[in-house]
């Protein structure tokens, strides 16, 4: 295709606005998260997206890079359900500086789910550069950054006070240090800085701090004088991300649509760039979040659906593709036992289009249709089309024949179908897993029924479920066979907390109650 061709589709669109709008010799589209728990597809939304918008301008003929920056140097503000209590010690801190407690080779907390988190990045072809948060402090990234911010923390409050009510003090500071003793950041309080030699004297608050209005921390009392820069501080959020655009070079940022409030850090964080870093903040790509059946996703609902969640009943193309369709400032409903079907069968007509365009009537729908293919395989674009409908090899899969499809993509096809008739549909699927019920499975069964019944959060189901195993003596691997075995027909299946948001208690407990 030419690039012509590609005009109206989004991440294009995008791409030539940033051509004709950013003398850039290289555009850098920055993306970031605070990774402190199990990533899911919401923490994916601006790095896929942000990905096609950097193959989109190099199709175009321009340089450009991914950026995916971990917000590490971010306060520990709660504990993630099912992990050790002796966390809340480190409440307050920042989250790069806890420990690795699985003791798995990582040198951090965070570094435990961030290289999660890039492996499912990896998966659907995505490969930012990364970039670190404590590393880009520490390294002395941001220190003119700070060494400004602090020159002209006036103009700052000055800015920042025009969206709030209650309005900052001549006191106010926009940064906050480590303390040296305790290493918390949430508590410490700068009583006076030096701007030649960039020291700012400190106390550590010992009286009780609320952390997300509901986690009390306090700080350990000491005083101190300390460098802020090199990582011995933070800038806070609404400075620290105009600061990084700026020596970033960031032109194009994609972001959840809470900081394109009015007021919001958006707002605020432009005419900090413009006024105190001089820099031209870069084009917005505001998205709205994912749905899960209709509900906000949230880990208290217990519907946290993950990439690997979603790699489980389609191709790494497949989701690329659907995170492409409709507009960015609607929200996408998560279904799985929706989605799979349908995007199937839609790739595949992308795909069509590509390859044959003669096949799409509609010269726009041509385009839009070909481009998202072409974007969602990530510029490796395959020699021939292997097209079966999603309906034909669900009914392959239902009937028990042997299939033969001699391998490749055909073959990781039909599994993904098979996964998805085992998990929606397994009445549906004749080879069944036979479970032994006897006297322990039974009390097993009927004290997940009563955890089921009982738990009305996700992250007490989640919890709860673990536990049940624990309580009983059983290996996880021979519980969730013999709960998989009573509820799919299988030895294994998807994670339980989202299978059982997706089906509902009701029917689970039912299935349950029939095994025993």
């Amino acid at each position: 295709m030419s690039n012509e061709e590609h005009r109206d589709f989004w991440p294009f669109g995008i791409a030539k606005e940033l051509i004709s709008g950013w003398e850039a010799e290289r555009h850098v589209i920055t993306t970031g998260v605070s990774m402190s728990g199990d990533p899911h597809i919401g923490n994916a939304n601006d790095v896929i997206r942000g990905d096609a918008i950097r193959l989109a301008l190099e199709k175009l003929g321009a340089k450009a890079e991914l950026v995916w920056i971990s917000d590490d140097m971010d306060p520990f503000r709660s504990v993630p359900a099912g992990m050790p209590q002796e966390m809340e010690d480190y409440l307050g801190v920042p989250a790069a500086l806890i420990p690795d407690f699985w003791d798995d080779g990582h040198k951090d907390f965070i570094e435990h789910f961030e290289e999660k988190f890039l492996r499912q990045l990896a998966e659907v072809g995505v490969k930012p550069t990364v970039k670190r948060g404590i590393d880009m402090y520490r390294a002395g990234e941001y220190n003119e950054s700070i060494k400004v911010a602090m020159g002209k923390r006036g103009e700052v409050a000055e800015i920042l006070n025009k969206f709030k009510q209650v309005k900052l003090g001549e006191g106010w500071y926009p940064i906050n240090v480590i303390c040296e003793k305790c290493s918390k950041i949430s508590t410490t309080v700068i009583k006076g800085y030096d701007e030649e030699s960039c020291e700012a004297e400190y106390f550590c608050n010992d009286e009780t701090v609320l952390l997300q209005r509901k986690n009390p921390v306090r700080g350990c009392g000491h005083s101190g004088k300390v460098s802020v820069l090199d990582g011995h501080a933070k800038i806070t959020w609404r400075v620290e991300w105009p600061a990084r655009w700026s020596f970033l070079g960031t032109t194009c940022e994609p972001f959840g649509k809470e900081h394109s409030s009015a007021g919001g850090s958006w707002d605020t964080g432009k005419e900090i760039a413009e006024k105190v870093f001089g820099y031209k903040a870069p084009h917005p790509v505001v998205y709205e979040h994912f749905l899960v059946n209709g509900e906000k996703m949230s880990k208290s609902k217990g519907n946290v659906i993950t990439v690997d969640d979603m790699l489980r009943y389609m191709l790494p193309q497949h989701l690329r593709y659907w995170m492409f369709q409709g507009r960015l400032t609607i929200a996408k409903n998560i279904v799985l036992k929706d989605i799979s079907p349908r995007v199937f069968d839609e790739f595949d007509r992308a795909e069509l289009a590509y390859f044959d365009p003669e096949s799409v009537e509609d010269e726009r729908e041509r385009n839009n249709l070909a481009s998202a293919y072409e974007l969602s395989m990530s510029g490796k674009i395959p020699t021939e089309m292997v097209h079966i409908p999603f309906a034909e090899m669900k009914s392959l899969v239902e009937s028990g024949e042997k299939i033969k499809t001699g391998g490749g993509i055909a073959e990781k096809k039909v599994e993904i179908v098979r996964n998805w008739v085992r998990d929606f549909e397994p009445k549906k699927e004749e080879a069944k897993l036979e479970v032994e019920i006897g006297d322990a499975e039974r009390r097993v069964l009927r004290d997940l029924i009563e955890v089921i019944e009982s738990e009305k959060g996700g992250d007490e189901l989640q919890t709860g479920i673990f536990e049940v195993a624990k309580r009983n003596g059983m290996r996880p691997a021979d519980f969730f066979r013999l709960v998989y075995g009573v509820l799919l027909g299988s030895d294994k299946g998807p994670r339980l907390g989202p299978y059982i948001a997706e089906t509902g208690k009701a029917k689970v407990i039912g299935k349950l109650k029939n095994a025993i």
